[in-house]
């Protein structure tokens, strides 16, 4: 501003400067009495003011430049999207200049506006322990101390954990319309191998469309995010807040699930949000005793035939086989200013059946679950540093942890599923060290308790019955049968991320991290047997424009 009116200043002076010379020229002509001096001094006269107003023009084009450069400078950064979702305690990073330039990454197709996304990513690990296991660490399967692949390490390549995704958007009447898909490479046909093709075949991680009006009102269905995921802001899919971390079963203690879900949400001036969700429901159980006749298991009769869809059959999976009604959860989300927090609701029924016989009726058992928590990610230090904290308390809730906890065990007598007492918290905290550089550490525990009941023979039932022996478990051999039901994981785990790029062509990550896993047994008879697992990772990522 101050510029612009300097050079209006100048040109004022130029004009004026112009007028008084004709001035004098007139002046001169006028007192003149020879002709030959007159046009003599009419000429110097003409030859100053070009001078001077050389000079001016030189000096009006050094500042309209210094005007230009300082408009550049004080212009803001262009915004840039992200090609991949939004991570766990996302890194709000900027670019180097010399390798940031705006990136393009959507394009347009009819009304819709297309943005692909996703990464290219290869890993090397290697585990103290062998867990059998590819990029995901096997919590609750921890080897035992003393048995054989306690025993043994494990070294592994894998690419599987590469992602493609692709979101859609646009509008329709009042409302605005997106569309999500994500896919990556960790499903396994009953063909795939490790022996010499590794043909791994996709797997669907999230696909649903939500609407979303003005209003604040929104819907989203299809396979999601569980609403008992915590976000880093608001309640909506692409901002859950996941640990950044390479493994690919997250951390201890992280609270999630990835399944098909009906959600209503509300925005209350991006203030407040609360949200409602119908999501399907799935139970695991662990039972030291299992009467005859149970329906409704994945190991039952009603499972094995009759049923087209493979992870229902037999050996398979770990899942339910027969749903009943859908898990119901509910959260309140709150940023006040600073900090985003949450408490959340979970509720479930769980249902199975003890088939009639010629000599006995039938009876058909319905209990319930239920689970209260909770949810922060607070700043600081102007955001280089956040923290993050979460945590679960409840009965039958343990599918919805990391650890992969059973939810329910088996009354002996009645087969009634009773749901296990079961907590877990996880903490996080991620530095940004600097536009290329986050390092981060984690932690976490999940707990399941103890609920022992008397099989009608008089041996141990129910889960972490003080009657299972541990007697045998004294040598590498019988180490390798031994058993019993897990009290507790808990982890400590740190690592980083370095951006080596990022520009036009996208952007390359590498990473590292290292993880100490531990499982604990329930006590029984003997010396209970425990198991650790010291875990390193080494990835580099490939990010799409």
């Amino acid at each position: 501003m101050r510029i612009s009116q300097r050079v209006r200043k100048m040109g004022r002076t130029i004009l004026v400067a112009g007028v008084l010379t004709a001035v004098l020229v007139g002046d001169t002509l006028a007192q003149s009495s020879q002709p030959e001096s007159t046009i003599v001094e009419l000429q110097r006269q003409l030859d100053e003011m070009r001078s001077q107003m050389a000079a001016m023009q030189n000096r009006i084009a050094e500042l309209e430049a210094h005007k230009g450069s300082a408009e550049t400078r004080s212009s803001p950064d262009v915004p840039r999207t992200r090609s991949d979702p939004p991570s766990a305690q996302s890194v709000s990073s900027k670019a180097d200049a010399a390798t940031s330039p705006a990136e393009p990454t959507s394009f347009h197709y009819k009304g819709l506006t297309v943005t692909p996304g996703g990464f290219l990513e290869g890993t090397m690990l290697v585990r103290a322990r062998n867990e059998n296991a590819d990029i995901a660490n096997s919590f609750s399967a921890i080897p035992l101390n003393g048995s054989s692949n306690a025993l043994l390490s494990e070294f592994r390549g894998t690419a599987r954990n590469s992602e493609f995704s692709l979101l859609l958007e646009g509008t329709t009447g009042h409302a605005t319309l997106k569309g999500y898909v994500e896919t990556d490479f960790l499903g396994a046909a009953p063909t795939a191998n490790y022996v010499e093709s590794n043909s791994w075949t996709p797997r669907l991680r999230q696909l649903w469309i939500q609407f979303e009006w003005p209003s604040g009102w929104s819907v989203i269905s299809g396979q999601t995010w569980s609403l008992l995921t915590s976000n880093e802001q608001g309640i909506a899919p692409l901002k859950e807040l996941r640990p950044p971390t390479q493994d690919g079963q997250y951390v201890v203690g992280f609270s999630w699930a990835r399944q098909r879900a009906l959600r209503f949400t509300k925005n209350f001036n991006d203030k407040v949000w609360t949200a409602f969700a119908i999501e399907t429901p799935e139970t695991t159980y662990s039972a030291a005793f299992v009467p005859a006749n149970v329906m409704g298991l994945n190991t039952s009769q009603n499972a094995q035939t009759g049923v087209n869809l493979l992870p229902f059959l037999v050996n398979y999976s770990d899942g339910f086989a027969t749903s009943f009604l859908p898990d119901l959860l509910g959260k309140v989300a709150v940023e006040p200013g600073w900090g985003h927090f949450e408490i959340k609701g979970l509720g479930r029924v769980f249902r199975d059946r003890i088939a009639s016989t010629a000599t006995t009726s039938g009876q058909t058992n319905v209990t319930a679950g239920y689970g209260i928590g909770f949810g922060a990610l607070m700043p600081f230090a102007n955001k280089a540093v956040t923290v993050s904290l979460e945590g679960i308390a409840g009965a039958g809730i343990g599918r919805y942890g990391s650890s992969g906890l059973p939810d329910v065990t088996l009354d002996p007598t009645t087969a009634a599923l009773r749901p296990l007492r079961e907590a877990r918290i996880m903490g996080g905290l991620v530095y940004h060290r600097s536009p290329r550089l986050d390092v981060y550490a984690y932690g976490g525990d999940e707990y399941a308790g103890r609920y022992a009941f008397l099989s009608p023979n008089g041996t141990a039932a129910g889960y972490g019955s003080p009657l299972v022996s541990y007697t045998g478990c004294t040598n590498e051999v019988a180490l390798n049968e031994c058993s019993g039901a897990i009290r507790n994981i808990y982890e400590a785990t740190v690592g980083y991320w370095y951006r080596l790029y990022r520009g036009d062509s996208g952007r390359i990550e590498q990473g590292n991290q290292v993880a100490y896993i531990h499982r604990n047994l329930w006590s029984g008879i003997g010396t209970t047997p425990a198991g650790g697992d010291l875990v390193v990772y080494t990835s580099l990522r490939f990010y799409f424009p």
